[in-house]
This record gives C-alpha cells, structure tokens and sequence, in this order.
C-alpha cells in the first residue's frame, strides 16, 4: 500500500521537499545577510580608527619626504603617548 503510494506520487514528493529545502536555505541566507551586516556595522569605527592611525603614521615624522622615526615612535607618537 505505501510503496503504491509512494510510485504514484513519487514526483510530488519529491517537489514538495525540493521546496521545503529551498524555503529553508533562503531563511537561512537572509538570517546570515543581516547578521554579517550587524557585523559590518559593529566593526566601522574600528576601521575609521584604523584609517587615521595609518595616516598619522605615515605623515608623523616626516621631513622632506624622509623618515625620521622608527615604526615603534611613530606608532607610540599617534596613540597618544608623549607630549
């Protein structure tokens, strides 16, 4: 009797779980979406940080387009340490 049922119904079977399984993956895109774009979120005032810390590197200590400082007092100079 199942193994009927299942013959004369076979395609509609499969069909049926072919969409469940695509109803799944997309909630579950959507749900990964928002959390990488919370994410994201959470992470740009580091990177604005970030960005002005490489720039201040690169222009502290610059005489003539030469380095005058090593890396160490560079980075020690735009984190806030000496005067």
């Amino acid at each position: 009797m199942q193994k009927e049922f299942f013959d004369n119904n076979k395609y509609l079977i499969c069909a049926g779980l072919s969409t469940l399984s695509l109803v799944f993956t997309s909630i579950s895109i959507i749900s990964v979406s928002k959390s990488v774009k919370e994410i994201s979120a959470d992470l740009e005032p580091i990177s604005t940080w970030a960005d002005s810390q490489n720039e201040c590197i690169t222009k502290t200590f610059r005489i003539d387009g030469k380095n005058t400082q090593g890396m160490p007092s560079k980075v020690w100079s735009c984190n806030g340490g000496g005067q």
